[in-house]
Formats: C-alpha cells, structure tokens, sequence
C-alpha cells in the first residue's frame, strides 16, 4: 500500500512539474485572438464587387465586365494572404474566364492606442483577352480598396499604468504597470499578446 501511494505521489509530482515547467512556457499574460472566420464574415457582408469599363486600343475598342467571387483571408503561420477569384467577361465577341487574385495582409499592432490595425494590400489581376488571334492587353485591376477592413480589435494592454496598495500603516504603495506586446499570427487565428512587469515606485 505505502508502495502504491509513494507511485501515485511521483506521478503527481511529475505531472505537476512538466505543467509549471512547459504550460506557460513563452505564453503570454495576457492576450486577445481573432479568429479567420470573423475577418471572412466581415468581407461576405460587403457582398457583390463588380464593375464595367470600356477599353479602345490600338483601334481595337470593346466592353468588358469583372465580378470578384470567393474572396477570403488566409492565416497561416508568420503569414497573412487574401485570395479571390475574378470572372471576367467580354461583352462582343463574347469571352468569358475566370483568374486568381491574391495579395499580402498587414497586421500591426499599435501600443501607443491599445489598437489592432488589419489592412488588404494590393489585390490585382490582369484583364486581357485574344481577340482575332491577337492578345489585347486592356489593363491591370486592383480590388484591395474594395475589401479593407474598416474596424480595429481592441489590444491586450493593461488600461492603468500604475496601481496603489494600502498598507498596514495607512500608507499607499506605487506599482509600476508595464506590458510587452507580442503579435503572432497563426493558423487561422491572430494572437496579440502582452507580458506584464510590475516595479514598485518609491
């Protein structure tokens, strides 16, 4: 008996150990995620993008149509990337085909206002079309002002920066407040967090 509760005691003990020592290993204090999927509803609810322009080149003039379909953010590990298609149609002859459009995401955090600024850059495709055996090339598209998100995420940053204790003999100790950010973006998630210092103040 006094041999199994000795096992039981060095398996707690080891249990415990490998927690303090790996739980909290380069985890932040504090911290906020945002997830892929809100960032995805965000640009759904924009819905339809689409436009239509004339071209003339090279006595060569013609209408055409875009509509961006699927648009989407992507995070992966140290990357954020936005995505879509674009279906481009000619208006006579009548052409249609659909090309990729892809563009870098920013994601910065700002301590100064506790704020987590997300910004699309630029998103391009390119519109041509073979007309008679000849490549027209009308132009180069850019959708990224279309799909900018257009709210901040509040930031992990302690809003006071000095804290009082009262003391036994009435008298009030300072402590300094300090946070570290830290941005890490990951699958699918964006974290933002901070470590917090406390310095006592004489």
């Amino acid at each position: 008996m006094k041999v199994l509760k000795l096992l039981f005691l060095l398996v707690f003990i080891f249990i415990l150990s490998n927690t303090l020592t790996f739980g909290n290993y380069n985890e932040p204090d504090a911290s906020i995620s945002i997830s892929q999927d809100i960032l995805n509803k965000f640009l759904l609810t924009i819905g339809e993008v689409k436009s239509s322009s004339t071209f003339n080149i090279s006595g060569v003039k013609g209408e055409y149509s875009w509509i961006v379909k699927n648009p989407k953010i992507i995070l992966s590990k140290d990357k954020a990337r936005f995505q879509s298609e674009v279906s481009i149609s000619l208006k006579f002859p009548p052409i249609n085909y659909t090309t990729p459009a892809y563009g870098d995401v920013s994601i910065k955090y700002n301590p100064e206002d506790n704020k987590i600024y997300i910004k699309v850059e630029k998103v391009a495709f390119e519109v041509s079309f073979n007309i008679l055996g000849k490549k027209i090339f009308v132009g180069e598209v850019d959708i990224s002002k279309f799909y900018q998100i257009s709210f901040t995420f509040p930031g992990p940053k302690p809003f006071e920066t000095v804290s009082e204790v009262n003391m036994p003999d009435g008298s009030k100790r300072k402590i300094k407040i300090e946070s570290i950010p830290n941005l890490i973006i990951d699958e699918g998630k964006i974290i933002v967090g901070s470590n917090i210092n406390f310095t006592p103040l004489k």
